[in-house]
C-alpha cells in the first residue's frame, strides 16, 4: 500500500491518501475468492492490512498516523468489505478499544463504524456492540482515568460515542431497538468493579437526551434503577454499622456539630457504613444519576421524573430491603418541588387509596408518603395538609364501616395509615400551626375520633411514634381525649409487630436519614433531620408566647396530662423515648446514657428503619 510521507503540503497528503484508498480497495477485492486461488502477493498485502488494524498492537506516532489513513481508506471501501472473505479484518475492527487512541484516530475509527452500521442487514449489531463495549475504559487504564488530564479525555470519548450512536440511530431505524437489547445484555453485574459500573452508567445516561433519549430513555433509566436496587438489597445494616459495633446505637447516631465540613448551615451528619463494597458502588452510581438529573432542563426533568415514577412503582415500591435507591425519586422531586414534588405525594396517596391494589403495595405507599412528607423540606405545609386530609378521610370511612377488631393484621392498611398520619405530624405539626388557615383545616379533621376508635390504633402503632405524636398533639390542643394507654419504654410492641406482618411494614420508613458518604451532598440540603424540627412542646423561652396561640378553644392546659399514662421518670427517660422515633430495634443494641443537662433534644441522624427480611 505504501506509507504516507510526512509533508506539510496539503495537496501531497491528499494525493497520498487517495493512493492509499485505492490500494486498500484493490487489496480487499483481491482476496474476495477461495483462499486457494488468492495470489500470494495479494495475501501478503492483506495480512499487512490486518496488521495495520491489529487491536492489540502498540503504536508510535508514525504508526498511528498510518492507522488513521488505513481507517479512512476502509471507510471509503466499505462496499468492498465482505463478511465471508474479510472476517478477520472485521474482527480486528470490532475489537478495537478507542480509549488507547488519539482523538483523530478515534474519529476515523468511529466514522468507519457508523458507515459499516449502515450496510443493510450486515454489521449493525456488531457495530453497536463495539460502541457499547467502549462505554467503560479497559481495566489497565482505570487507575488513570480520574486524573485531571484524563477527565477531559473521558468527556471527549463519551461525546464521540454518543454522536456515533445518534448518527446510527438516525440512519438505521432498527438501531434503537437493537441498542436497547445490547445495553440490557452489557449492563454491569453485581461483582464488577466500581470504576466499570460508574463509567458505563455515566456514558449510558449521556444517551438519554433529545431524540435518542425519547427512543430508549425509559430503558436506560430502568436498567440503572435495577442495578441500584440490586446493589442496595445486598447491603445489610450489619455491614453499614460494622465499624460502630462497640457503641450504643443512639450514641452512634448523634450528629456531631463540629463535623459540618460542607458548611450547609445545618448539623453535620456521619456516614456510618464502613467500607462495604456494595455500598461504595451504590454511592458512586447515585452520584452519576443525581448529576444526570441535575443536568436536565425543566422539560427534560419532568420527562425523566415520569419515567422514574413508573419504574419506581414497578421495581422499587415493594422492595422493603431497599435503603438508598428510592432517594433518586426524592432528589428528582427536590429539583422541581412545585410539580414533581407535589405529584409524587399525590401519586403515592392514589396508590394507597385504590382498593383494587394489593395490601402490600398500599401499605408501602402510605409508608412512603408518610416518610416523604416528614422528611422533604421542599414540600410546602399546604401540600402536607392536603395529603393528610385524604389519609384522614380514608381512615374515617374505614372506621365507619364498624369492622370487628379481631387481629391487627386484619386491619394492617388502616393501622399503617394512622401511623403515617401521626409520623408526619411529629415532623410537621408545628410548621402547620404557623398558618391559621392550615391550622383550621387540621383541627377540622376527625383525627382524635379515628385514634380513639374501637380498633385502638394508639395501642397498635409503634409506641415511639405514638408517644411523640401525643406529646405534640396535646401541646397543640389537637388531641384531648382521655387515653388509658400505659406505654412501656420500648420502641415496638407485640401489637405493632402483628399489624406489620411478615415484611414488618410497621417499621418501614423509606426516607430515613441517608448514609452514603459521597452522594449525601445531593440529599442533605433538602432533608429534614429530627434535631432541626420545631416541636409544639419546645421549651425554648423564645417560643413560649407562640405556643399560647396554639391553644384550641375550650382546652384546659393543666388537665391535658391527666389522662395519658406514660411513665416518664425524668428528662433522661423523655429524651430516651424520643430517640427511638423512626428507628428499628436490634436485640444487640443498647441505649446510651443520655445527658440531661442540655434540655430536650433528639439525635438528628437517627438509625434508618431496618428493612425486614422478605
Amino acid at each position: 500500500m505504501g506509507a504516507e510521507e510526512c509533508c506539510d503540503d496539503h495537496m501531497e497528503v491528499s494525493i497520498s491518501d487517495s493512493l492509499a484508498f485505492r490500494e486498500v480497495q484493490r487489496v480487499l477485492q483481491s482476496v474476495r475468492m477461495d483462499p486457494f486461488l488468492i495470489d500470494l502477493r495479494d495475501k501478503d498485502e492483506y495480512d499487512y492490512l490486518l496488521l495495520a488494524v491489529d487491536p492489540t498492537r502498540k503504536r508510535d506516532l508514525d504508526e498511528e498516523a498510518m492507522l488513521v489513513t488505513t481507517l479512512k481508506a476502509l471507510s471509503e471501501a466499505v462496499p468492498k468489505i465482505d463478511i465471508m472473505y474479510h472476517h478477520a479484518l472485521l474482527n480486528n475492527i470490532f475489537t478495537m478499544c478507542i480509549w488507547y487512541l488519539r482523538e483523530d484516530t478515534r474519529d476515523a475509527l468511529l466514522d468507519l463504524i457508523t458507515r459499516l452500521a449502515a450496510v443493510a442487514d450486515q454489521y449493525l449489531r456488531e457495530c453497536l456492540q463495539m460502541l457499547v463495549n467502549n462505554f467503560a475504559p479497559p481495566r489497565p487504564l482505570v487507575p488513570t482515568t480520574e486524573q485531571p488530564r484524563w477527565l477531559a479525555r473521558k468527556k471527549e470519548i463519551y461525546y464521540q460515542l454518543h454522536e456515533s450512536l445518534k448518527m446510527i440511530s438516525d440512519t438505521v431505524p432498527l438501531a434503537a431497538r437493537i441498542l436497547k437489547d445490547i445495553i440490557n445484555r452489557s449492563m454491569p453485574k453485581l461483582f464488577d468493579t466500581k470504576a466499570k459500573m460508574v463509567s458505563f452508567v455515566e456514558c449510558m445516561l449521556g444517551l438519554d437526551t433529545e431524540r435518542l433519549g425519547d427512543l430508549i430513555g425509559s430503558t436506560l433509566l430502568e436498567k440503572v434503577v435495577d442495578l441500584l436496587t440490586e446493589l442496595d438489597v445486598n447491603i445489610t445494616w450489619e455491614d453499614i454499622l460494622q465499624e460502630e459495633h462497640s457503641k450504643g446505637i443512639f450514641e452512634m447516631e448523634l450528629e456531631d456539630l463540629d463535623d459540618d465540613e460542607d458548611n450547609l448551615g445545618q448539623e453535620g451528619t456521619k456516614a456510618l457504613f464502613g467500607g462495604n463494597v456494595f455500598a461504595d458502588k451504590l454511592d458512586g452510581l447515585m452520584v452519576v444519576v443525581c448529576e444526570h438529573l441535575k443536568s436536565c432542563d425543566r422539560d427534560r426533568l419532568f420527562k425523566e421524573y415520569c419515567i422514574l415514577k413508573t419504574i419506581f412503582q414497578k421495581a422499587v415500591l415493594k422492595v422493603h430491603k431497599s435503603k438508598f435507591a428510592q432517594f433518586i425519586m426524592f432528589y428528582a422531586c427536590s429539583l422541581d418541588p412545585e410539580i414533581c414534588g407535589v405529584d409524587f405525594a399525590l401519586f403515592l396517596t392514589d396508590i394507597f387509596t385504590k382498593e383494587e391494589d394489593d395490601a402490600i403495595a398500599r401499605m408501602s405507599a402510605v409508608s412512603y408518603v408518610g416518610s416523604y412528607l416528614a422528611r422533604a423540606r421542599f414540600i410546602s405545609a399546604d401540600t402536607v395538609v392536603a395529603v393528610l386530609k385524604r389519609l384522614v378521610e380514608w381512615c374515617d370511612s374505614y372506621c365507619k364501616l364498624k369492622r370487628d377488631p379481631l387481629k391487627p393484621i386484619d386491619h394492617q392498611i388502616f393501622y399503617a395509615s394512622c401511623q403515617a398520619v401521626m409520623y408526619v405530624l411529629c415532623f410537621r405539626l408545628r410548621s402547620i400551626m404557623d398558618y391559621p388557615n392550615l391550622k383550621s383545616q387540621l383541627f377540622q379533621m376527625p383525627i382524635e375520633s379515628i385514634l380513639m376508635d374501637r380498633l385502638e390504633p394508639l395501642k397498635v402503632c409503634l409506641p415511639s411514634i405514638v408517644n411523640e405524636f401525643l406529646r405534640q398533639a396535646r401541646a397543640a390542643r389537637l388531641f384531648n381525649a382521655p387515653v388509658d394507654l400505659p406505654l412501656e419504654d420500648i420502641v415496638e410492641s407485640d401489637l405493632s409487630k402483628a399489624f406489620g406482618g411478615a415484611n414488618r411494614l410497621d417499621m418501614f420508613f423509606p426516607f430515613d436519614p441517608y448514609l452514603l458518604r459521597e452522594s449525601d451532598r445531593y440529599i442533605r440540603p433538602n432533608f429534614e433531620f429530627w434535631s432541626l424540627v420545631q416541636t409544639t412542646y419546645s421549651n425554648n423561652s423564645d417560643d413560649d408566647e407562640e405556643l399560647g396561640d396554639l391553644d384550641a378553644p375550650g382546652m384546659n392546659v393543666d388537665s391535658l396530662d391527666d389522662h395519658i399514662e406514660i411513665d416518664f421518670k425524668d428528662d433522661d427517660d423523655i429524651e430516651y423515648s424520643m430517640n427511638k422515633m423512626s428507628i428499628t430495634p436490634h436485640r444487640s443494641f443498647h441505649p446510651m446514657a443520655m445527658s440531661s443537662g442540655s434540655g430536650l433534644s433528639m439525635p438528628a441522624r437517627i438509625r434508618p428503619s431496618v428493612s425486614p427480611p422478605s
